[in-house]
């Protein structure tokens, strides 16, 4: 018989700050890089970004989103962004229905999230 601690996952760390975050990433990002011997200069060049860019995202400095994503495809995170958007934590089951809902279907362009507002009277 499996105990409650195999059935019941462990709670996930807390996440950063929104303040800490991006400090975070570069942190994480830059281990990485190290982990690969990868001077800046060969990230930036395998990502298609300056070496500004990696500096700046390695301090947590606002970089652009595309950048981001360069450094990230560069780093081999391609498969594991979209697993992480194909795995979002719902507030509600009803969230998560919906969200399967539009998954199984290619409507989402022309659904409208929230209603029409009704003319006044």
């Amino acid at each position: 018989m499996k105990s409650l601690n195999e059935i019941v996952p462990a709670p996930r760390r807390k996440p950063p700050s929104l303040s800490a975050f991006p400090s975070e990433v570069g942190a994480r990002l830059r281990r990485q890089r190290m982990a690969f011997a990868w001077r800046q200069a060969d990230l930036a060049e395998r990502a298609g970004v300056s070496v500004q860019t990696v500096k700046a995202m390695e301090k947590g400095e606002s970089i652009a989103y595309e950048s981001l994503l360069r450094l990230l495809l560069a780093l081999g995170h391609g498969a594991d962004f979209l697993r992480m958007l194909e795995s979002p934590h719902f507030p509600t089951l009803r969230a998560q229905e919906l969200y399967l809902e539009l998954s199984a279907t290619d409507t989402l362009k022309a659904r409208r999230v929230r209603p029409v507002a009704e003319a006044p009277r």
